[in-house]
């Protein structure tokens, strides 16, 4: 990131190769459009070109402050995209009936993740939402391999006790 700041355009290219997928999968778990998840990756490496010397290592990790900046554009073009009216044969086309049951057990792995510490937490979406593998993981945060396995380990133990809680699994205990 350093480097980037620096105007550096090879850091720049082994940032994107870094975060070009973590952020494409997030992009396609928050915006669900194929089109708005490129349009993210390409308008977030444009904003770490542009705002990299704004980067401070003290307060973060790079990552954090990637994925930062692709909360605020996945905002922007949230927002974007709402302003824009929806064909009406693009709503019926949809057809997938609402499914209740699904969006309540979806809401209910959310709030148990969210009970997770964050330093879990964070390791167990990066594993399994953006699909990362755990050296990858490792990298983006900035610590060791060891520390990413406990992390995911805990974490995983403390959602499904959380999970078996509500009934959603087996008794974890």
């Amino acid at each position: 990131m350093l480097a980037t700041a620096n105007g550096d355009v090879t850091a720049l290219k082994e940032l994107y190769r870094g975060f070009e997928r973590p952020l494409y999968s997030l992009a396609m778990r928050w915006l669900h459009d194929p089109d708005l998840a490129e349009e993210l990756v390409q308008e977030v490496t444009i904003r770490i070109w542009k705002r990299a010397g704004s980067y401070d290592p003290k307060k973060g990790a790079a990552s954090s402050w990637v994925f930062g900046t692709a909360r605020n554009v996945a905002s922007d073009l949230a927002k974007a995209a709402a302003r824009r009216p929806t064909p009406v044969e693009e709503l019926r086309e949809e057809g997938s009936p609402w499914d209740e049951e699904a969006s309540w057990t979806s809401w209910q792995v959310e709030q148990a993740l969210k009970s997770l510490p964050i330093d879990q937490r964070k390791v167990v979406e990066m594993a399994f939402v953006l699909q990362m593998t755990q050296t990858e993981i490792a990298e983006n945060l900035q610590i060791p391999l060891g520390t990413v396995k406990t992390r995911l380990y805990a974490g995983l133990k403390k959602a499904r006790t959380a999970l078996s809680d509500l009934g959603l699994v087996e008794d974890a205990r």
